[in-house]
């Protein structure tokens, strides 16, 4: 197809899709003064008025210390660690010592966060101090290897140092050649952050397949004695979680001895006001900072002064933040003079001499993520807070989900880009632009061949794609009108990848020809801060076509490798349009939450295109769907005329990207108050882990009240299963309303109830209005509900605090708030309800996954046939593994602290076991031990109602007692 041609079908096209709506907005780009100050977002000028924040207070001079190993332990002045506490710093340091890894799991309330920050912190804190004396005793830097501290200081020439004795790395893949240039200065390594660019980087992993290392050693009569430089990655699910862990920090007398940083999105960190109003700030973002963009007034500003991160820290410090969180970071660098930006302060300058650096789960496991961010965890310590979902989440991170959408817009992208070549090499005019470019024709062709390349390759994945579409069949229990999905064994994907009958040949193992032409295409496209490349940047496709080839790529060097081609199945999903469908707890609703393994949202088809969604946030949930089956631009063919249509290849086992992200780390501690069963763990994850930990409660038996229901007031058994949930008129919805109307009149403070899924929080909540139950809690208690999405939780939170410490804000009768939310949810994971925020948490019923998943039946099959041979849980230990961390981790909301109290009610017959001291099946099938050793079942509600009644007064009593004392 001619351009002409392509371009006149492209532009009816087009006429057809503007008229209707259409929810990808397109950049509004606005040129900046860049003498005039920007207006500040209007949330961060509301935060500042407010002074809400409170700074954190360091005191490096006043701790308390004890030697464990060899090793001075530092903590805040005062505290007395916990017997649990000490055996996890003995542990860890150990582990450090010997470069072992850890399993460590520690109760709520134990002073997990504590132990975790002081071991670490102390042992690196002594390491850089072996480090200082082992760099002057080398034979080779012991002089400063001709670097003179005087003229750069020691920091730099340290770094100096060090990369002059850095080993020289050829890439060659076929005809491209990329070498790593010997820096001779600290700030030379980072110049090239600041030089315009746009789109995502290449990966390092696919510029590195074909690499040869040729150490060449100066001097064969010495050798470096250089300590390795050694940083703390500290990983939790959420920001909201970093957040805590960040207060825990200001705590110990490390702050600006331990540096530390925070890695972001711009969605979190950006403060241009204009990027801050598009639908994609990142791809604006990236648009404004590209060879041809307009550039961002931030940015530029943090030239040349804040370009090295010792002058960033003292301006930091002028300003009153030595610690800081993401929210307090941001507030700082926008109200402060001049105005940066905080996105590239935390992400790119900051992390020069970060020594500890605290990032979500995702850029440490997520091999999309961690190669485009500046993460390096070679010989790192790596900490992985809250990591009981650990397995879910390296199971998603090496899954990979393709729509028929996005690759039809990956397919145009290409296709446009291309034929934008063809325009301006055959118009003498648009090529004489290019004149004073050196060889412009020439990259031109090359850029061209390459996306030439790549276009062709997507419509083989298309072909494919239509093809295995074909095997999708109606499940036989559908609760979904029109749906049909299929799950293939690893050798038929692997069949359906080398079909020569219809033209597929997309099986491309690392270091083959296929797979380095690819590698070499992609890395081409996506090149960056290349002279050549600033002309060849309007020619770049877009992220989504960037990303599907990443993925590709990723996919093909996992399942190329023999040893992790069995691990893979092939699911294909066809969905009507507008549906959506039920693949929470027994079939419960698509929620934010409420998920087959852990708590990432997915549909039917697995883990959702997570990459594609985040350069695209503005997508809605259907944007995947074919409105009208001509509105490709492409020419395509839906597969499915009203439908959606994805493809996704499941990863059975969390080994492959675990030991991927981290077998060159130095070691890998993780920790959680569920790990159990832990000898299981550690085979699922394909590691040793040497040094283990299993700490003891430290809160007093008498400040906990554990119960089970397993009938109601109304003299009802209480099941929660989906037969009973399904039905609006249950007498399950009736009971349940009346314990929570029960426990909102007698306890004052906050109120925590946790469900299976959205929709059964919904039933209930109309059962609630319908028998007038919601009404009488109102004038006792704040009513909120977990919020679907993530930007709208912070708000919720702070009318939740504020119900409990400002009640009469809200009425004269109010003692406090009530919050519904889900298991596997943002509130039952990583929030503190420390004290009155969480006097007694309710749960409902088991969370078990959906039975009627295919992912969930895949993995369940999975394990029966490898639980013998691997050492892992069968299919159904492992299904009820997932349900009961679930529900620990929501009970574990309340008692933070040793002297905190409080109730936990667990409704639901099914855990009357849990009671028994015979019970049966997996060990972990168990809900927390610390909390099993004080739980008992009422066979009736009387009997629950004195106990309950006597515990909540007591415990009141003694508050009051000490609120006359004091």
């Amino acid at each position: 197809m001619s351009a002409e041609q392509f371009f006149s079908m492209f532009n009816k096209q087009k006429k057809r899709v503007e008229v209707m709506s259409s929810n990808r907005q397109p950049f509004r780009v606005v040129k900046e003064d860049p003498d005039k100050p920007q207006d500040i977002p209007s949330e961060l000028q509301k935060r500042a008025r407010n002074k809400k924040r409170k700074r954190l207070e360091i005191k490096n001079d006043q701790y308390e210390q004890l030697m464990m190993l060899s090793v001075p332990v530092r903590f805040p002045k005062g505290m007395s660690l916990y017997p649990t506490q000490k055996l996890m710093i003995v542990r860890i340091l150990a582990a450090l010592k010997s470069s072992q890894n850890v399993l460590g799991e520690s109760p709520t309330g134990s002073g997990k966060t504590m132990a975790l920050l002081s071991s670490t912190c102390a042992w690196l804190n002594q390491y850089i101090e072996e480090k200082k004396k082992s760099r002057e005793k080398c034979p080779i830097h012991g002089s400063m290897g001709g670097v003179r501290k005087e003229e750069y200081g020691e920091e730099e020439a340290e770094e100096a140092e060090e990369n002059q004795s850095e080993v020289k790395v050829e890439v060659k893949q076929e005809n491209i050649a990329v070498k790593t240039e010997k820096k001779d200065l600290f700030e030379e390594q980072w110049r090239d952050d600041f030089i315009p660019h746009g789109g995502p980087g290449p990966s390092l992993k696919f510029k590195m397949d074909s690499v040869k290392k040729e150490e060449k050693v100066e001097n064969a009569a010495t050798d470096c004695t250089c300590m390795p430089r050694v940083r703390i990655y500290y990983g939790t699910r959420t920001h909201k979680q970093i957040a805590q862990v960040v207060k825990e920090f200001s705590r110990l007398p490390y702050a600006n001895i331990i540096k530390h940083t925070i890695l972001a999105s711009r969605d979190q960190s950006c403060i241009n006001p204009t990027a801050r109003k598009q639908p994609d700030i990142s791809g604006y973002c990236k648009e404004i900072n590209s060879a041809h963009g307009i550039g961002c007034q931030f940015k530029n500003a943090m030239r040349p002064r804040f370009e090295k991160a010792p002058m960033l820290r003292s301006h930091l410090m002028d300003q009153g933040t030595m610690v800081f969180d993401m929210e307090e970071i941001v507030e700082t660098l926008a109200l402060a003079y001049p105005q940066i930006c905080p996105y590239f302060s935390t992400n790119r300058i900051l992390t020069q001499d970060a020594d500890l650096i605290f990032c979500p789960f995702s850029y440490l496991v997520d091999p999309l993520i961690r190669n485009s961010s500046d993460v390096h965890v070679k010989n790192s310590v790596v900490i992985l807070d809250e990591a009981h979902n650990i397995e879910d989440t390296c199971r998603e991170a090496a899954s990979f989900t393709f729509t028929e959408k996005e690759l039809d817009d990956s397919l145009l992208s290409f296709r446009l880009k291309r034929v934008a070549i063809d325009n301006i090499t055959s118009n003498k005019s648009a090529e004489e632009a290019f004149a004073d470019v050196p060889d412009a024709s020439i990259h031109m062709k090359e850029f061209k061949g390459h996306l030439m390349y790549l276009e062709h390759l997507t419509l083989e994945i298309l072909r494919w794609v239509r093809h295995v579409a074909e095997e999708a069949r109606t499940p036989p229990k559908s609760r979904q009108e029109g749906l049909k999905t299929c799950t293939l064994s690893s050798e038929t994907l692997f069949s359906s990848l080398t079909n020569a009958e219809i033209g597929v040949d997309l099986f491309a193992p690392p270091n083959t020809p296929k797979h380095n032409a690819i590698a070499t295409s992609f890395g081409a496209i996506t090149k960056q801060n290349e002279p050549e490349m600033k002309e060849m940047d309007q020619f770049k496709p877009s992220a989504t076509a960037i990303v599907v080839i990443e993925k590709w790529l990723y996919f093909q060097s996992y399942f190329g490798n023999q040893q992790y081609r069995p691990t893979y199945r092939l699911n294909v999903t066809v969905e009507p349009i507008n549906a959506r469908f039920n693949s929470t707890f027994d079939g419960g609703d698509t929620s934010m939450a409420s998920t087959s393994f852990s708590g990432t949202s997915r549909s039917s088809a697995g883990p959702r295109n997570m990459q594609y969604k985040e350069e695209n946030p503005w997508v809605a949930d259907d944007v995947d769907d074919w409105k009208d089956p001509s509105i490709s631009q492409t020419g395509h063919k839906a597969i499915y005329e009203g439908c959606k249509t994805s493809i996704s290849l499941w990863c059975m086992s969390p080994a492959i990207s675990f030991f991927d992200a981290f077998s060159e780390t130095r070691s890998i501690i993780l920790a959680s108050g569920t790990l159990c069963p832990m000898d299981t763990l550690k085979t699922e994850l394909g590691m040793e882990f040497k040094q283990q930990v299993e700490g003891d409660q430290v809160i007093s038996p008498d400040n906990i009240f554990a119960a089970v229901l397993p009938i109601g007031p109304h003299g009802n058994r209480i099941t929660c299963t989906y037969r009973n949930t399904s039905d609006p008129e249950s007498p399950f919805y009736e009971e349940v309303a009346s314990i929570v109307k029960y426990v909102c009149t007698n306890v004052p403070a906050g109120i925590l109830c946790f469900l299976p899924s959205y929709r059964v929080l919904e039933q209930l909540k109309m059962c609630m209005y319908k028998n007038q139950s919601m009404l009488h809690i109102k004038s006792k208690k704040v009513i909120l509900f977990e919020p679907r999405r993530s930007s709208e939780l912070s708000a919720v939170m702070d009318e939740f605090d504020e119900a409990i410490f400002n009640p009469t804000r809200f009425g004269a009768t109010i003692n406090g708030a009530l919050m519904f939310a889900v298991f596997r949810g943002k509130v039952s994971e990583g929030i503190d309800f420390a004290d009155d925020r969480a006097r007694v948490v309710i749960s409902v019923g088991i969370p078990y996954p959906n039975a009627m998943d295919d992912q969930v039946n895949a993995k369940k099959m999975y394990n029966d046939q490898n639980s013998k041979e691997m050492g892992i849980l069968n299919g159904d230990e492992w299904y009820t593994t997932q349900a009961y961390r679930a529900l620990n981790q929501a009970l574990g909301r309340c008692l933070r602290h040793k002297n905190d109290w409080g109730a936990m009610l667990m409704i639901d017959d099914r855990l009357e076991r849990q009671t028994s001291q015979l019970t049966t099946g997996a060990s972990s099938a168990r809900v927390s031990k610390w909390i099993r050793a004080q739980l008992k079942s009422y066979p009736s509600f009387r009997q629950f109602n004195a106990n309950f009644r006597e515990f909540i007064e007591r415990r009141l009593s003694i508050v009051k007692k000490e609120q006359e004392d004091a």
